[in-house]
């Protein structure tokens, strides 16, 4: 039977989180033009750029207040007013988001007040300056993300006039890769939706080589069509537990409908994805994603005999291991373990609807846990892969099977921030990622037939051949 628990250890060992602040960072990034404070100390900001930086590929800056042991006596208030100045003067950014850390948090810096005096003593400086609590014994690097999505909601669109429309969607894709944010694009594209995205760094931290460097990172969500969304003719959020609270305040603040979807990994998730785009604006869904549809579906019952009744171990963020419960089951996988960080009831209940929807009678779902928590009990009851990130690498390693890498951070490979998986490009891709990873594990496929890797190498007594078919 289905089983859902919440780790009951308080230490964590081997987590698969990361810390709050790098969420807001992650996202300001999807603003053209935007910059992020950490109010910290530069440790604070060095991590989270280490992370980003390995997993993107690319230089990514974040400014400090570089806190201090005389800072966390006295307050970190001159040091955020001087960065602030700082910013502005040297990028003139379009807008700044200042992330609080446990420091900031703990001595009781007033991170909104001190905005608010900076910004009288200059008025002339008329950006949007977002104040994002994201201290990191609260949450894990979702929350950041989540509570930076809630406040540009609630600070940025304009009012909106009753009955006004843009004709636009907004899309909150949640904690994706650039090649997710391209694949959504292509999808919108396809079936001739215009959408502004909350937010887009698809370009912004997975941009191309330029000499000189720009002062400002191209692509981005324009503030502008921030100030705009409020016009929206809905808004769709593709992770719950990421912008799903954002989808809410538009339509409490602006009235502007609200969809909050599962993140369209696989087969179903995509098709609710697609009719519920089809819903709002009115628009078909066109043949060429029929066809992408048809060759997902031909993808599965091609690897169907090599995959059916294997049995999986999945961990990451809430919204990327439920979509990837449903994917491999589709596959006729067996889920057997569902494990994230996130400290969510509601995910666990969410998780225990699919698996009886799915006919899963052995999955265990455990929230609030940690690769240790997994690793124990996949010595117990083996799996035949675990699909997570590259911090999964070890316990993979350690009981002889295949990493499927999804999720942040990949760091451990390269150009996987640019493979999408979501929609059904994305779920084929994942379906031959999967199956392959399998088969170079397990052995090699001549004439559709598997060959374990020991009989393929057994040598021949006689040395004239592999000792199976009797012949060099």
């Amino acid at each position: 039977m289905t089983t859902v628990v919440k780790q009951e250890r308080l230490v964590a060992i081997n987590p698969t989180r990361s810390c709050a602040p790098i969420g807001a960072m992650l996202s300001t990034f999807g603003i053209h033009g935007a910059i992020t404070i950490n109010h910290g100390s530069q440790g604070c900001a060095t991590y989270p750029r280490h992370q980003m930086a390995r997993h993107f590929r690319e230089p990514v800056e974040v400014a400090t207040t570089s806190l201090t042991e005389k800072t966390t006596v006295y307050g970190g208030k001159e040091n955020l007013l001087a960065a602030l100045k700082n910013i502005w003067d040297r990028f003139h950014p379009t807008m700044i988001t200042v992330c609080s850390t446990c420091l900031s948090e703990t001595i009781g810096d007033d991170i909104p007040g001190i905005i608010e005096e900076f910004q009288d003593k200059h008025p002339e400086i008329d950006i949007p300056i977002l104040s994002v609590r994201t201290p990191s014994y609260i949450g894990t690097h979702i929350t950041g993300f989540d509570n930076f999505l809630k406040e540009l909601a609630t600070r940025i669109p304009a009012r909106r006039k009753k009955g006004d429309s843009n004709g636009k969607i907004n899309l909150i894709p949640g904690w994706v890769n650039p090649g997710d944010l391209r694949e959504l694009r292509d999808i919108l594209r396809e079936m001739d939706v215009a959408a502004t995205f909350l937010t887009d760094y698809a370009d912004t931290l997975d941009g191309g080589y330029y000499n000189p460097r720009p002062h400002v990172l191209q692509g981005g969500t324009a503030l502008a069509e921030v100030q705009d969304s409020s016009r929206a003719l809905a808004t769709i959020a593709l992770q719950k537990h990421i912008g799903g609270e954002a989808a809410k305040v538009y339509k409490r603040k602006h009235n502007v409908p609200a969809h909050i979807l599962p993140m369209p990994i696989g087969l179903a998730n995509t098709d609710k994805f697609l009719e519920t785009v089809a819903e709002v604006t009115g628009k078909p869904i066109p043949e060429s994603l029929q066809v992408e549809r048809a060759r997902l579906l031909d993808a599965i019952v091609d690897t169907h005999i090599f995959n059916t009744g294997l049995k999986v171990g999945i961990f990451g963020d809430p919204d990327i291991v439920y979509g990837m419960v449903r994917l491999v089951a589709e596959m006729g996988m067996v889920p057997r373990y569902a494990v994230t960080a996130t400290d969510s009831k509601a995910w666990g209940e969410d998780m225990a609807a699919l698996a009886e929807e799915l006919g899963l009678d052995n999955l265990d779902v455990v929230y609030r846990s940690d690769l240790y928590e997994l690793h124990k009990r996949m010595k117990e009851d083996p799996v035949d892969v675990v699909i997570g990130h590259s911090k999964g690498k070890f316990l993979a390693d350690a009981e002889k099977i295949p990493l499927v890498r999804v999720g942040f951070p990949v760091e451990d490979r390269f150009g996987y921030h640019r493979r999408a998986i979501v929609g059904y490009e994305g779920a084929i891709y994942l379906v031959d990622e999967i199956t392959n990873l399998l088969l170079a594990q397990r052995g090699n496929v001549v004439s559709n037939t598997l060959l374990a890797h020991e009989l393929n190498e057994t040598p021949d007594p006689a040395g004239g051949g592999c000792g199976q078919c009797g012949g060099g």
